[in-house]
């Protein structure tokens, strides 16, 4: 007969205690040891930071600017090892918190930098695993798609589409490594200009919009041309967004892709003159890319505030906060207005009015 007691009985399975658990347990033995402060867990003293902003160019805007893609994973060291074993990833250094977990890295492929980490979820940081997928994909410029992508696959990727050439003038593959993040693998194959990417395009179900034939549209594709955030911004009625974007805003239409009904906006380029893209959407609730229509905040750098400030007030536009000078530019001026969506948009100088 079965002894009751071990029918109930469950498995023993240890937790690791919480990492501000252990931080703190540290701290408060070794103050009741009388330590030295040596032994206790270390701080590093950053230096002051100030928003710096360079003058040096007409518009105002930065003269360098760069982004790095900080990754996290739920076993950051599988995922140094992996990335090095699929991609050539060259690790530059890691931190290891004393909890065992890596609370930075830094690794490398080809000239590409990227960062990562391990799960802090008492911080809000997860990993695709633990959020059950990524929005985000990670366009990665190479010089033989085909070759790496095979050998992602081989060491553990999963295959969301398998190398193939696009109307754009790229070779696009793309998968999802074993720690859910999401990776474009694109090799530049072509300059193709905007009239040539328009007719490819015919009969697939997008169009392309643009503002001549003469202007590429793969820039982002080819080594060497340069990078950036394009931030985006959805609407129900993204054709009449556009519009407004370009008529009171002053933004620059370049390109625009709509899709079979002729309103959807799958895709679009508005350039801020003074530097700096933007791309407008129509929103889709079962598209995880998109954002609701007036939950949506952006800030513009901008030398000339007062010139879109007298435009939004021709517009009527609904003002959130008036004409100012912001903390971070005592001698400039900054404001905010909501578009007709809803979506929150600032315009201000950043550093420009400081002597």
């Amino acid at each position: 007969m079965t002894d009751p007691f071990d029918a109930l009985a469950r498995r023993y399975e240890p937790l690791a205690p919480p990492a501000e658990f252990t931080l703190e347990l540290r701290a408060r033995v070794l103050a009741e040891l009388g330590l030295p402060e040596s032994q206790h867990p270390p701080t590093v003293h950053l230096a002051e930071r100030k928003p710096a902003m360079s003058t040096t160019t007409p518009t105002g805007a930065p003269v360098a600017t760069a982004v790095t893609p900080y990754l996290t994973a739920s076993d950051a060291a599988a995922a140094l090892s992996w990335y090095a074993e699929a991609f050539d990833a060259v690790e530059q250094l890691r931190v290891v918190g004393d909890d065992g977990r890596l609370g930075h890295a830094e690794f490398t492929i080809g000239t590409a930098r990227f960062m990562l980490s391990d799960e802090y979820p008492e911080m809000g940081v997860r990993s695709p695993t633990a959020l059950g997928g990524t929005p985000t994909t990670l366009h990665l410029s190479v010089t033989d798609v085909d070759r790496l992508y095979a050998r992602a696959v081989a060491a553990g990727a999963i295959a969301q589409g398998e190398p193939s050439d696009q109307p754009h003038g790229a070779r696009h593959g793309t998968l999802v490594d074993p720690f859910g993040h999401r990776w474009m693998l694109s090799q530049p194959v072509e300059d193709v200009d905007l009239d040539t990417y328009r007719q490819r395009a015919r009969g697939g179900g997008f169009e392309v919009v643009g503002a001549g034939p003469d202007e590429s549209v793969v820039a982002a594709d080819r080594p060497g041309t340069g990078g950036g955030i394009w931030a985006g911004v959805f609407y129900d009625d993204a054709l009449a967004a556009i519009r407004f974007l370009t008529d009171v805003f002053g933004f620059e239409e370049q390109l625009v892709v709509t899709g079979a009904d002729e309103r959807t906006v799958v895709h679009s380029q508005l350039r801020w003159p003074e530097g700096g893209v933007v791309q407008a959407g129509t929103y889709d609730p079962s598209n995880v890319f998109t954002h609701a229509p007036g939950r949506q905040s952006l800030y513009v750098v901008t030398a000339d505030p007062a010139s879109i400030w007298e435009r939004c007030r021709a517009a009527a536009l609904d003002v959130v906060r008036q004409p100012a000078a912001p903390d971070h530019d005592p001698q400039g001026m900054s404001f905010t207005v909501r578009d007709p969506e809803g979506n929150i948009w600032s315009f201000g100088t950043y550093g420009l009015g400081a002597g």
